[in-house]
């Protein structure tokens, strides 16, 4: 049917142009409460991302068992365990993504993350970096390749750089972007693999590991690789490998290096150990020691804190510590979740 604008020509200038002045006025109200609303629900000072998983069962809640990785979603909250969301689901059945590794930035806008193709196969599939807006979720493809995975990716505490994981089929590498540096890590010895780095400022720490067969006797070492303005590089050998050292985080200021390892066990459960790389001849510092296991330790960007992640409830939930004085806050508590990989 025709549109009939007869029924306007009755009403004078005056009119029409008072009705279209209440309908903007309207219209304002509209677009401010809705703005308004979204600021409130995702505006956080200080917050906190980390990953999920559904708890199905006791061995689910192991990270070192290879069928840990699918399914992911990522969360967020505040620094005090408040306002506690979900940000992105991976989605269900055949068409379920995983999303991998969370980093924040800053500011609280931006949440940086993996998400792998197929949640059942996990890392074996493809995978692209996303930034995602944590008020209005647009979100854009920041890495990809075809035929590969990027993944681990970890965003520098001060925001300026970013280190990531490769995986093209048999190549396997460690990206650093290091300002205009763009960076592959080669491992410190031939025939390890270099993974999960982080930086501050022209320095990067990661693990390297040595290839085995069995998944409880890996031997991981942490190195710190310090880069000039030319991209040539110095190592230093943080442990050895004769333990599993690894999920190594840096202080923004680049003096403390954290990790976590079951060295203090003999091999069992994991702690978390600190250490100044700018006191060459100290021992590192035992930040946690439970019964359980305690481990992806990440600095607050005032080094004042540690978060981490730990199954010393009966369940994995994420803590934080207080470096100075020691004092441990549990943020998480859902025993129908693991909640694991935080990062502020």
């Amino acid at each position: 049917m025709p549109l009939n604008f007869s029924v306007y020509v009755n009403f004078s200038y005056n009119q029409i142009a008072e009705m279209c002045r209440r309908l903007l006025f309207q219209l304002g109200i509209v677009a401010m409460l809705t703005t308004n609303s979204i600021a409130d629900e995702f505006l956080y000072s200080n917050p906190i991302v980390f990953q999920r998983f559904e708890n199905t069962t006791t061995d689910t809640a192991t990270p070192d068992i290879p069928g840990f990785y699918g399914g992911a979603s990522i969360w967020v909250m505040e620094s005090d365990g408040s306002n506690l969301k979900l940000l992105r689901h991976p989605g269900h059945g055949s068409v379920a993504k995983h999303l991998d590794h969370p980093s924040v930035s800053g500011d609280g806008r931006y949440v940086i993350y993996a998400e792998f193709e197929s949640a059942e196969i996990g890392r074996q599939g493809e995978a692209r970096l996303y930034r995602e807006n944590l008020q209005t979720h647009e979100r854009l493809v920041i890495r990809g390749q075809t035929n590969c995975a990027f993944h681990h990716a970890t965003l520098s505490l001060d925001d300026e750089d970013l280190t990531y994981s490769r995986d093209c089929g048999f190549e396997r590498s460690l990206v650093a972007e290091l300002g205009d540096l763009k960076i592959v890590i080669d491992p410190a010895i031939s025939g390890t693999r270099s993974s999960n780095g982080m930086s501050a400022g022209h320095k990067v720490v990661y693990q390297n590991e040595k290839p085995t067969e069995v998944q409880s006797d890996r031997k991981i070492a942490i190195i710190l690789s310090e880069f000039d303005p030319q991209g040539r590089r110095t190592d230093r050998q943080i442990t050895n490998w004769v333990y599993r050292n690894r999920r190594a985080t840096i202080s923004k200021d680049g003096n403390f290096v954290a990790w976590q390892t079951n060295s203090t066990t003999n091999g069992e459960k994991d702690d978390i150990l600190m250490l100044d790389i700018n006191r060459i001849s100290d021992e590192p510092l035992q930040v946690t020691k439970s019964p359980a296991n305690d481990g992806h330790p990440f600095f607050s960007r005032d080094t004042e804190w540690l978060l981490f992640e730990s199954d010393r409830t009966g369940n994995w939930e994420i803590f934080k510590v207080h470096l100075q004085s020691g004092e441990v806050i549990q943020l998480t508590d859902d025993s129908n979740y693991v909640s694991t990989r935080p990062r502020w």
